[in-house]
């Protein structure tokens, strides 16, 4: 759709209500719908049609995705889970890897302050070990702490090896050391003043008041091995959670009644679920959302399934399904996004992120940078998430801090970051009154919110069976110095057109106003 409105594809004058009537170039906004339509073909639907490294506002306007900057290089393995504690005004990020329980601390600008190696003694090494971390008030020591559980789960979600929870002060720097928690294969959350450990036959772990130093109480709440737990709101008071099984969603809530053994209520709310990896289920504002094996899902109550007409087929068309257990999620919370980063094609890694903006309901997607990226988090005191890569230095791996500027920014060496989004075809083919005719361009007058020069490309085609063809980029340039430069001149003409928009510059931005394009009916060849 390009126009005024969504309603139609083309709205010029009285456009939207006769189709095309022009005896001159007439002026027409290129728009379209807000999202990255990827499903169906490029002639059907109105949305955005390609993209990279792209986002929509909150006026459901494109705008380039935010630059990314390196805390640290010297990771010394590739991280499979991560968390972040703020404390004293540091960050106190924890990295898991198959040999490796790495901290990091740094600010809230992203500079880098000590790494502190805190592998537990007796750590059992594994290629697959993925690791789950929360923080948990324990009594014993008068601390926050630490909570870790890394177990062989990468390769297989539905792994029976059961390895020990370990602890350690937050903010110290010495290695964790094995709680009182029995072993699990499945992962912690810590429910306030609990900790739960879960994993193997639905077995859950609750830990006495405030302690982990102790040997917990334990029911089994289901047939089915629990993958992943989280906090749960609670109407009626006291901690809850949620827990996901390979079959099974269940809620516990506190029951004080049940003091003498496990105080808490299983409830399971749905018996036909599935999860696809246990890193990309993610709470965004008290909604929960996670990828099953063949669609998404999100729980609000209720378990239902989370619309997706835009990329849902391509998601799983492209997923490497042999690693669905890299799978992750992070949170974009000031741009009201979801990322589930996936392992895209033949890749073993994640590499391509689908995006779910829950404030608009779109979907879009786009590459991950460099290799692609292999954990996440989210932390919401500073706003910024933090990832970690697969591009091995001399040094080591790379920890991210996005969100933060607007280039990749490594040790203070600057590359751009090249952004791009590209219009639905325009055409009076599909236009509400269809005309057999072609359209031509012949300028285009630029209204964008930007930094550095973008490009503009004309993308343009006979019939829907063609590729698209490139017209010659032309500069849309930032500073206007002559009255040559203040419009883009164009001589394009098909019977199928597009506006691919590009910045790829040091200190490139962008967002997208009322940019327009002066067009006019033409004739046009069927095939080319």
């Amino acid at each position: 759709m390009l126009g005024f409105g969504w309603p139609c594809r083309v709205w010029v004058s009285a456009g939207c209500r006769s189709g095309f009537n022009m005896t001159a170039p007439t002026p027409v906004r290129i728009i379209s719908k807000p999202g990255i339509k990827r499903d169906g073909t490029l002639l059907e639907g109105d949305e955005y049609k390609d993209g990279q490294w792209c986002r929509f506002s909150r006026r459901a306007l494109p705008r380039k995705i935010a630059g990314y900057k390196s805390i640290t290089s010297q990771l010394p393995e590739k991280v499979y889970g991560m968390d972040a504690y703020f404390f004293g005004g540091i960050n106190y990020l924890h990295l898991g890897s198959e040999s490796f329980l790495e901290q990091i601390q740094s600010d809230q600008f992203g500079n880098p302050g000590a790494q502190n190696d805190r592998t537990p003694a007796g750590f059992a090494v594994n290629a697959n070990n993925l690791w789950q971390f929360d923080t948990f008030y324990n009594t014993a020591s008068g601390q926050t702490v630490l909570v870790a559980n890394g177990s062989p789960n990468l390769a297989e979600i539905t792994s029976l090896t059961e390895t020990p929870i370990y602890y350690g002060d937050v903010n110290a720097a010495t290695p964790l050391v094995a709680s009182g928690m029995d072993p699990v294969s499945g992962g912690v959350v810590a429910v306030s003043p609990y900790l739960i450990g879960y994993g193997n036959f639905g077995r859950i772990d609750v830990s006495a008041i405030n302690n982990v130093t102790t040997a917990p109480n334990s029911a089994f709440v289901s047939d089915q091995k629990i993958v992943k737990g989280l906090p749960l709101r609670n109407g009626s008071g006291g901690p809850a959670m949620i827990l996901w099984s390979m079959s099974e969603l269940i809620v516990a809530t506190y029951n004080a009644a049940l003091l003498a053994g496990i105080p808490f209520n299983f409830n399971t709310i749905s018996s036909d679920t599935s999860v696809l990896s246990s890193s990309a289920i993610v709470e965004f504002d008290g909604i929960y959302y996670w990828p099953e094996v063949d669609h998404f899902s999100m729980f609000n109550g209720i378990v239902r399934e989370l619309p997706n007409t835009q990329n849902l087929d391509f998601f799983f068309k492209n997923l490497n399904f042999q690693y669905r257990q890299k799978v992750f999620a992070i949170k974009v919370q000031a741009a009201c996004e979801i990322w589930w980063c996936f392992p895209f094609g033949s890749s073993t890694e994640c590499n391509h992120a689908v995006i779910y903006n829950t404030q608009l309901g779109v979907w879009y997607d786009t590459p991950l940078p460099d290799l692609g990226r292999t954990s996440g988090t989210s932390p919401r005191t500073f706003n910024k998430p933090y990832m970690t890569d697969l591009d091995e230095t001399e040094t080591g791996f790379t920890l991210w801090q996005h969100e933060t500027g607007l280039d990749k920014n490594q040790n203070g060496q600057i590359t751009p970051i090249r952004s791009y989004f590209k219009t639905t075809e325009m055409s009076p083919l599909v236009a509400p009154q269809p005309k057999d005719k072609a359209l031509g361009v012949s300028l285009v007058e630029p209204d964008f919110g930007q930094t550095g020069d973008l490009t503009l490309t004309v993308y343009q085609r006979a019939n829907a069976t063609l590729s698209q063809s490139a017209s010659v980029p032309k500069v849309v340039p930032a500073v206007v110095t002559t009255p040559d430069t203040q419009l883009v001149y164009l001589k394009e003409n098909a019977r199928l057109l597009a506006f691919q928009i590009e910045s790829n510059t040091p200190g490139g931005d962008y967002y997208l106003g009322h940019t327009l394009a002066h067009i006019e009916e033409t004739d046009g060849r069927y095939s080319s």
